[in-house]
């Protein structure tokens, strides 16, 4: 029997291949995994709605750690079962300097996801929900008053700019004097969650209430919000696309996500 009891998987430039499926190879590997007893866990900087088609695809019986572990979500019963939500006070604070400055904006919210801008990447979403089954559909709701987006919790706050010095600029004037953890995703892109959330704190958590130790817990990733799991598991495994600064914080490093990477060090060193 395998030493470890648990795999926790990242999901773009992970387990899903740049045209964003999940390959053969790494599905036949992840379901010998679990044959084996040992638990499949999705950790992603997405929101659950466009994480849960993947774990419906895997029929998967763990919850979605989701938003750079804002939350623990639930798909049986369809809700988060515990998380952090924003700080309203300086988010209201820092709303306003996005508006005022234009920078898009995705809001992680219990029931969708709102927006501000970010077109481009909103569309991207609507076009892959018109292809899931009604039950797996994405909910977008555009925020035409800042202060509305309140009303219900906001998990992760996602800032985007076209030209990453302006965003660099207004993260450096404005974000950087607030209470949040900051995550770059892109250049263009920088995600912000509470402080004390993160993938690695929401899985430690997650494994303490299974009774797993997490030195038997197997993490995939590719991006600066997995490190804070590879420095807690017993085996973290960075993808073959990662950059240099990812890879020093694994104790291994796999194939590319399009070369199944996963399905490669789960045979090499998961799967006796």
């Amino acid at each position: 029997m395998s030493e470890y009891k648990a795999i926790a998987l990242d999901m773009d430039g992970t387990l899903l291949t740049r045209d964003h499926k999940i390959s053969p190879a790494t599905r036949a590997a992840l379901a010998q995994a679990r044959a084996q007893g040992i638990k499949v866990l999705l950790v992603t900087g997405r929101h659950f709605m466009t994480a849960r088609p993947f774990h419906h695809e895997l029929a998967l019986d763990t919850p979605l750690i989701c938003s750079n572990g804002a939350y623990l979500y639930d798909p049986v019963q369809n809700r988060i079962l515990s998380g952090d939500p924003l700080a309203i006070a300086p988010l209201t604070k820092l709303l306003a300097a996005v508006e005022a400055q234009q920078m898009g904006a995705l809001f992680h919210l219990s029931e969708g996801i709102g927006y501000l801008g970010c077109e481009e990447h909103v569309t991207r979403i609507r076009h892959w929900s018109a292809n899931q089954p009604e039950h797996l559909k994405i909910a977008l709701h555009p925020v035409e008053e800042l202060a509305g987006s309140l009303d219900n919790p906001v998990w992760k706050l996602e800032l985007f700019n076209q030209d990453p010095a302006r965003l660099h600029t207004f993260m450096g004037e404005v974000v950087e004097q607030m209470p949040f953890t900051r995550d770059w995703a892109a250049p263009y892109a920088v995600e912000l969650v509470q402080p004390g959330c993160s993938k690695g704190n929401r899985l430690a958590q997650w494994a303490a209430s299974e009774g797993i130790e997490m030195d038997q817990v197997v993490a995939f990733g590719d991006n600066n919000n997995d490190i804070s799991m590879f420095e807690q598991v017993g085996l973290a495994v960075a993808m073959g696309n990662a950059a240099p600064q990812i890879k020093s914080h694994a104790h291994r490093v796999t194939a590319d996500h399009n070369e199944d990477g996963i399905a490669l060090a789960l045979q090499r060193w998961v799967l006796p």
